[in-house]
């Protein structure tokens, strides 16, 4: 049972994912060892796992992941409102989209779940917020254009928090924050085809250690 009302747990999970900083797409095939990988995310630093819906088995690791302290699942490429419902009721904390859906927001935050809306363009990052998205995903962040289009987005809308994904790696981590994002996504690096848990764990290490430098140095 859920022992806060839905609009306090996410700003529960708004509070958590903003210390955190990074999110991690897990996007895996068929056969991937995704727990296990998720695990060894956790230990490298990276606990804000958007398990993708497109992963197989994804909701049932969402739920493994549920109960592990200090990591804080969630769901990726939530397209419908009956996506959101089912990370919800896997124990997921936030529902992430590359698209932006006013009716998969409303039952997100229904549901309890801290929608992360995608959009590509400031109409649509507009919308996501005026929509009620307390973070809006910028996405794919790197094929628009990198930190110089976060900062020129950034010029007419101020007040917008943007997480940009999408090509996002250690050594760009700083260039986005500078540029105004509030988290980053990341992804491409932690899971390379044929990937090993050791991989996992040394590339999430690294991910956060520029994560801290870069807030360090702000």
């Amino acid at each position: 049972m859920h022992t806060h009302t839905a609009p306090d747990a996410v700003e529960l999970t708004l509070r958590d994912v903003l210390a955190d900083g990074v999110f991690l797409c897990v996007r895996l095939g068929a056969g991937a060892p995704l727990v296990d990988a998720c695990r060894a995310a956790v230990r490298g630093g990276l606990s804000v796992l958007e398990i993708t819906l497109t992963t197989p088995g994804a909701l049932r690791a969402i739920e493994a992941m549920a109960k592990e302290a200090g990591a804080i699942p969630g769901g990726g490429t939530v397209l419908t409102p009956d996506d959101a419902r089912r990370v919800a009721d896997a124990g997921g904390r936030f529902a992430m989209s590359p698209v932006f859906d006013p009716d998969v927001v409303d039952e997100a935050h229904r549901l309890g779940l801290l929608a992360i809306p995608g959009t590509s363009t400031p109409t649509e990052i507009l919308a996501a917020h005026r929509g009620g998205a307390r973070l809006v995903k910028v996405f794919p962040a790197a094929a628009l254009g990198g930190p110089a289009y976060i900062r020129a987005v950034r010029g007419p809308l101020p007040d917008i928090p943007l997480v940009p994904t999408n090509g996002i790696t250690p050594d760009t981590v700083a260039d986005y924050l500078a540029a105004g994002a509030v988290m980053v996504g990341v992804g491409g690096d932690v899971f390379p085809p044929g990937f090993s848990l050791e991989h996992v764990e040394a590339a999430s290490r690294r991910v956060r250690a520029a994560m801290n430098a870069a807030r360090a140095a702000r």
